[in-house]
């Protein structure tokens, strides 16, 4: 697994597994964002979104991203996948942090779920505790791909 990868590296990477420059995919996007919404509001956690969040699925929603070394892992960028109790456990990571979260994807087989903060950053809510990945979506994949979760 290589130490880094350099934006050139996560952009080939996105390339490879369905991503291009100007993707958007609009209509699915308002679709995923009302879903959270709704979803989020039945269970007594309302999520709001925001820019960041906004803008990540827009651009690499409904993604399938396969992890480079291993196939059975894989990033999926879809915000709707997720377990039930997720937005109170965003919800408590989001009161810890002092920042707003929103769900963007999960990945599998670990089952951690990702969600942006209203500043860009990333972050993982997994079994084993909430991890921090990255300040904007270039070291997000990057760590993601490295393994680099660091611990809150």
């Amino acid at each position: 697994m290589p130490a880094s990868m350099s934006g050139d590296e996560v952009l080939q990477w996105l390339t490879r597994n369905g991503w291009s420059p100007g993707r958007t995919v609009g209509e699915t996007a308002r679709d995923f964002v009302s879903e959270v919404v709704a979803e989020s509001e039945a269970e007594g956690f309302p999520a709001v979104p925001f820019g960041a969040a906004l803008r990540f699925i827009a651009t690499y929603g409904a993604l399938e991203l396969t992890h480079p070394n291993d196939p059975e892992s894989r990033l999926i960028t879809n915000p709707t996948g997720g377990y039930e109790g997720d937005f109170g456990e965003i919800a408590e990571l989001s009161r810890e942090l002092g920042k707003r979260l929103f769900r963007i994807g999960y990945d599998l087989p670990d089952g951690g779920i990702f969600v942006v903060a209203e500043g860009g950053e990333f972050y993982c809510i997994h079994h084993t505790g909430a991890y921090f990945l990255g300040s904007d979506e270039f070291e997000f994949f990057s760590n993601w791909v490295r393994g680099d979760l660091q611990s809150l």
